[in-house]
Order: C-alpha cells, then sequence, then structure tokens
C-alpha cells in the first residue's frame, strides 16, 4: 500500500512539474483545410496617422500578419505619430513598407512627371524610417511590378514604376479596397466587405489566383479594438480554415 501511494504522489508530481514547465504561448495544431488555401494579405497605407495605435491593437490581440505603407512625413509630422510608427516597428506582427516620404504632396500628375524625383522620394522614405524592405505601393495609384509582371491603371505613373523596378524595388497594388468616408468612416459594412471578398476568392478575380491583397487606410480605426470593424472582419474571415494571413513580403513573385 506504501508502495502504491508513493508511485501516485510521484506521477502527480511529475504531471504537475511536465505542465508547469510548459510554455504559455503554446496553442493546438492548426487544423488542416481539405480546400485550397487562399491568402489575404490586410495591407494598411498612409500611416501612421490616428488609428494607427487600434490597428497595433487589434493586430496584437489577434495575432495576425499585417503588412503598413508608411508615409515618411507623417511619422515626423508629430510626438505622437513617431510613437504609432514605434508602435508598428515593435510589433512582431507588423511588417512596415514604403509609401514614399511626401505622398506626393497629393499632387500625382505633377509628382509622376518626373520619374527621377519620384525615385529619390521613394529611397529618401527608405532611409528616413530605415526600411528593411524594397516592397513600395506607391501614392494614388493601383500598380503592379512584380517577378517580371506589371499592371497599371491607365494613369499617369507608368514610367516612375518601372523605374523603381530597375532599382530592385517590388511595387504592390491591391485586388480590392475597403473604402472610407473623408472622416475616415468605412463606406461598406463588415458583412458587405466579407461577400466581396468571399466572391473574389472563390472566382480567382484577383492578380494572382488564391491570393487576395486587400488595402485599408490607418484613419478608418479609430474606434478600440474591441469595437473594432476590423476586428469583427478579422473574426468572420477566420471562420475560413483555409484563409491564411501573410505578410506581402511574401507574395508570390512567379
Amino acid at each position: 500500500m506504501k508502495q502504491l501511494i508513493q508511485i501516485v504522489v510521484i506521477s502527480t508530481a511529475m504531471v504537475f512539474l511536465t505542465s508547469a514547465s510548459m510554455p504559455l504561448h503554446k496553442t493546438l495544431p492548426a487544423v488542416q483545410s481539405k480546400q485550397p488555401l487562399k491568402y489575404i494579405y490586410l495591407t494598411f497605407d498612409d500611416g501612421p496617422l490616428n488609428g494607427s495605435e487600434n490597428i497595433d491593437s487589434v493586430v496584437l490581440s489577434e495575432r495576425l500578419k499585417i503588412s503598413v505603407f508608411i508615409v515618411g512625413e507623417h511619422a515626423e509630422k508629430s510626438k505622437q505619430l513617431g510613437n504609432y510608427y514605434k508602435l508598428y516597428e515593435e510589433n512582431p506582427f507588423v511588417e512596415a513598407y514604403n509609401h514614399s516620404y511626401t505622398h506626393a504632396n497629393d499632387h500625382y500628375k505633377e509628382f509622376y512627371s518626373n520619374p527621377q524625383q519620384v525615385l529619390k522620394d521613394i529611397q529618401k522614405n527608405e532611409q528616413q524610417l530605415n526600411l528593411r524592405y524594397k516592397v513600395v505601393r506607391l501614392p494614388g495609384r493601383n500598380m503592379w511590378r512584380i517577378g517580371g509582371r506589371k499592371k497599371d491603371d491607365g494613369v499617369s505613373g507608368s514610367a516612375a514604376a518601372d523605374l523603381l523596378e530597375k532599382n530592385n524595388y517590388k511595387i504592390y497594388g491591391w485586388d480590392l479596397e475597403w473604402q472610407h468616408k473623408q472622416n475616415g468612416e468605412p463606406v461598406q459594412t463588415v458583412d458587405e466587405m466579407l461577400n466581396e471578398i468571399e466572391t473574389r476568392q472563390n472566382s480567382g478575380n484577383t492578380f494572382t489566383q488564391n491570393h487576395l491583397v486587400l488595402l485599408l487606410h490607418d484613419e478608418m480605426f479609430q474606434k478600440k479594438w474591441e469595437e473594432s470593424e476590423l476586428k469583427q472582419l478579422i473574426d468572420k474571415l477566420r471562420q475560413h480554415d483555409n484563409y491564411v494571413f501573410e505578410h506581402l513580403r511574401f507574395y508570390p513573385d512567379k
């Protein structure tokens, strides 16, 4: 009987020790989907702005990969906006990319009339923000230059995009935009966006099949993360076990 009690005590101690030594962040293995994987790239333009801090909170809480395209002048405009950029830099789920230093001063035709000036503006932003990756979205333009593939949106900027590509930059546009009003309020509802994303993914109507790039803007999400439309959309998208969120840097270039 003594021996049996000792065995029980030792076993219990071993279970406790094993449980205590397991890392707290350990999660269950991901469910394997029987459907083809479909990738979603959540990309946010024009930050840092009011709203950036809430985006940071959402993705940190949800442990979700996103890509942010940063404007250098915004990051240097105030201490508060500079701190928002630091939040992005320190967030392991966020990758920061290049959206130009000046955002063309919102005079796009003039900006793109001088491709060399566009290149200098992009290079200045890269240096000022210490950006790690040569990933660019041109301000006010939905253009692509990746892996020898090219797409323009029919307005000025093609020559500038070609020049950037020659200087080893990859340029990404988008497949779908969550639009917003002047005050930053999202135009489409969460359910409307969900439907649009599902329709695009199922039809293959994207620049690359099974890969959807969604454009959002930082100023759209000025609510706290618990109330955010962004969190609501993420929760609904995660009901698809074959949807994968990834950083834009890993978008296929062939």
